[in-house]
């Protein structure tokens, strides 16, 4: 058979690379825009190329990446430009390219589908299907050599023996569908078993550089969100001391775009060096969040000026024109002698470090760059923590950040003047939603209005220019919209949303931000099944199979953020069905969760803040009736908490003059708050309760003092109306 496949390749060069423009000319997606000009003919997703492959009973070879991947570019300008193999693509297959960001359905069902039959997964996913299409073989990027030989095979295989081939791929497609489309396992998962799964990740943790791997290293944000999360909860100093660790290794790596701000998406090596250089939105809101928290808990100013540096890095180059956010910015930039490369705009030697900024010698020492440059030693790695860099220039750690962040700003004017690496200028409403919650948390934390109205910005952003006539849309592009909405882009929008609620001080922009992200939660309950089998990840499932999904990704996984979503919302505002559904859920899911921990720790992330409440300064009670502000003051030793109360609600005093009534009450560790320490409260009489009773309303502080080795704060409240008293709630604060 070798023989006559051969023939018929050479023969078929001529007639198909004079075709010369393929179906992606129109692409609303930057990533196939970047394939339209290949002589391979690529169809995008859809019945037009599933549809011809069933008629002319030809393989497909799908093959998916996105805008910013290096490797993507790599195999494009090898194979995917090439005559050659294009020419054989085009005779014996039908070639289908699809935008992993615009699709992350059918980017799961494609990479699960690799790993299972390769091994291998990684983008670009390259994936060979029957005209049925079903997977029966898939694997990353190829040399132009290898890929001509897997082609070469598998049009061997499939004339060989067409009907075994189609059978491999019905069963291999029955045996992912189950798996990708398992129904919800019921269980109730305690706490105790929550906090014994976060415990067993740090057994996983490198001990050395921190955070999970022993080859390539990821952030793995949406786990380490969850071991925070549980170290406030636990007061748990291994817990924070794992996240930490992992925080510090990549501050100072080459993971840390140290001149410009902001992260690169992963480092091939173990120790945070050597990145590949692409930047995605979701790692900057996702490892800027974490970053946020921990300095909220730890106050260590690297923190701080980590975070403030990927925000300012957000606003300053991935801002869309009325406030939306790209979606990421490419590893390959065009050095000096004109090839395009990865990470040429990162790059320095020693000797345009010194030409570059006033110290640019010393600068150059402390971030260990050689006369060479190079990957080998042009990345900025910082060469120890700041305090012990801060020692050998002569400076305290405030001087020091301020005279590096001089240095820096000159290395960026100079970067500045070479080609930059491309933006991907799409807009995905699910990573838009990441970066509006964090940032709207950092406003608060930092005291930084302008993140708030970024944050405001890109919600108004998303919510006019993807919204559609059924819904909303994943992504907006070039003024247009495409592909509906999935269930992540809903759930992590909500939580945007929710999160400008929380944060806004205006009391009617609040009330509209709530009723925006409840629009969310309604639109899931809606489209994407129900809470008691967990939700589908989209409404309309394409590919081999419908998704369930429970494994957290590049976030966390659709239902892990739903059922954030649902929490969230039943404890801001009187919508019994909402806790119903998140009650559901999380029973749904839980005998899920705890089988992979890692995977699925935005799951546990979620049931704890349902069972036990969320760990954050601004809290909820009595339906959202009453909200606490916790404010540290630690240069009066000292603690403020802030309640606001609704309109028609109150809660009782420190002393209710009635015995039966639960009376505000605010520990500091094992101390009480004094009587004498409250405000003065009002006394009426209530359409319940003929007496007269004592009570806030509309809002007080409460300020108390903070004493060496105090762990929590406990204010423990009943909320009441003129004609219903609610159960008392107890909030608790951790002190660290």
């Amino acid at each position: 058979m070798l023989r006559p496949l051969l023939v018929v390749f050479v023969f078929c060069i001529a007639a198909t690379a004079a075709a010369g423009q393929n179906r992606l000319t129109d692409a609303a997606s930057p990533y196939l825009l970047q394939h339209a000009d290949n002589p391979v003919d690529w169809y995008p997703w859809g019945p037009e190329a599933l549809e011809k492959a069933r008629a002319e009973n030809k393989l497909i070879f799908v093959s998916v990446g996105y805008a910013s991947c290096h490797w993507c570019h790599v195999m494009r300008k090898e194979s995917f430009e090439n005559e050659d193999i294009a020419a054989f693509l085009n005779q014996f297959f039908v070639s289908i390219k699809i935008d992993r960001d615009r699709r992350p359905d059918l980017d799961e069902q494609f990479m699960l589908a690799s790993e299972t039959l390769s091994g291998v997964s990684g983008w670009p996913n390259n994936v060979f299907l029957t005209p049925k299409g079903d997977p029966f073989f898939g694997g990353s990027y190829m040399p132009p050599a290898t890929f001509q030989s897997v082609l070469l095979k598998v049009v061997t295989l499939w004339q060989g023996d067409p009907e075994g081939l189609v059978q491999q791929g019905e069963k291999v497609s029955a045996a992912l569908g189950r798996f990708l489309s398992q129904k919800a396992r019921a269980a109730q998962v305690a706490p105790e078993a929550i906090d014994a799964a976060a415990r067993a990740v740090l057994d996983e943790l490198d001990p050395f550089a921190g955070g999970l791997g022993e080859t390539a290293k990821f952030p793995r944000e949406t786990l380490f969100l969850f071991l925070l999360d549980q170290a406030e909860r636990r007061r748990d100093a291994d817990l924070l001391a794992g996240v930490s660790d992992m925080l510090d290794g990549m501050i100072r790596g080459g993971i840390h775009d140290q001149v410009g701000g902001g992260f690169h998406r992963y480092t091939v090596d173990p120790n945070w060096q050597t990145p590949h250089f692409e930047k995605m939105l979701y790692n900057q809101a996702l490892t800027g969040r974490l970053l946020v928290r921990a300095w909220r808990i730890t106050g260590k100013p690297a923190y701080r000026r980590a975070a403030e540096r990927t925000f300012d890095y957000v606003l300053r180059e991935l801002r869309a024109p009325g406030g939306g956010f790209y979606a990421s910015q490419d590893a390959d930039s065009t050095g000096a002698d004109g090839r395009k490369d990865e990470g040429l705009y990162y790059l320095w030697t020693a000797a345009q470090m010194s030409a570059a900024a006033p110290d640019g010698t010393l600068l150059a020492e402390l971030f260990q760059v050689t006369p060479g440059g190079g990957l080998e030693g042009g990345i900025l790695v910082m060469a120890d923590d700041a305090p012990v860099l801060a020692e050998l220039t002569g400076r305290d750690e405030a001087g020091f950040y301020t005279w590096l962040d001089a240095e820096l700003q000159a290395l960026r004017r100079a970067r500045a003047l070479r080609p930059a690496p491309a933006t991907d200028k799409k807009v995905l409403m699910g990573w838009n939603g990441a970066m509006i919650e964090t940032l709207a948390e950092a406003a608060t934390t930092f005291g930084r209005p302008d993140y708030l109205e970024a944050a405001a910005d890109a919600a108004r952003f998303v919510l006019k220019n993807l919204a559609t006539g059924d819904g909303h849309a994943r992504a907006w592009f070039s003024g247009g919209t495409t592909t509906p909405a999935q269930l992540e882009d809903y759930a992590a929008f909500g939580l945007g949303l929710v999160a400008l609620h929380d944060n806004e001080a205006d009391d009617g922009a609040r009330a509209q931000w709530l009723a925006r992200a409840r629009d969310m939660a309604s639109a899931i309950d809606a489209r994407f099944g129900n809470a008691d089998d967990g939700f589908r990840m989209n409404s309309d499932p394409e590919g081999f199979s419908a998704i369930i999904p429970v494994d957290d990704r590049e976030m966390a996984a659709g239902n892990a953020l739903a059922l954030r979503l649902f929490a969230a919302l039943s404890k801001r505002m009187a919508a019994p069905e909402l806790a119903r559904s998140a009650t559901r859920l999380a029973a749904a899911l839980g005998g899920h969760a705890l089988d992979d921990a890692q995977q699925r720790a935005g799951l546990l992330h979620g049931a704890q803040e349902l069972h036990l409440g969320e760990t954050r300064p601004i809290r909820y009670a009595a339906a959202g009736a009453v909200r606490v502000q916790m404010v540290p003051m630690p240069d009066a030793g000292a603690l403020r908490f802030k309640i606001d109360i609704a309109p028609g609600w109150h809660i009782n005093a420190h002393e209710p003059l009635e015995n039966y009534f639960i009376p505000t009450t605010l520990r500091i560790g094992a101390r009480a708050l004094a009587t004498e320490a409250f405000p003065e409260p009002a006394v009426k009489s209530l359409g319940f309760n003929a007496d007269p009773l004592a009570l806030y309303e509309r809002s007080l502080t409460l300020t108390a003092d903070v004493q060496d080795g105090d762990q929590a704060a406990t204010l423990t409240l009943q909320a009441c109306s003129d004609e219903i008293c609610l159960e008392p709630e107890e909030l608790r604060f951790t002190l660290w």
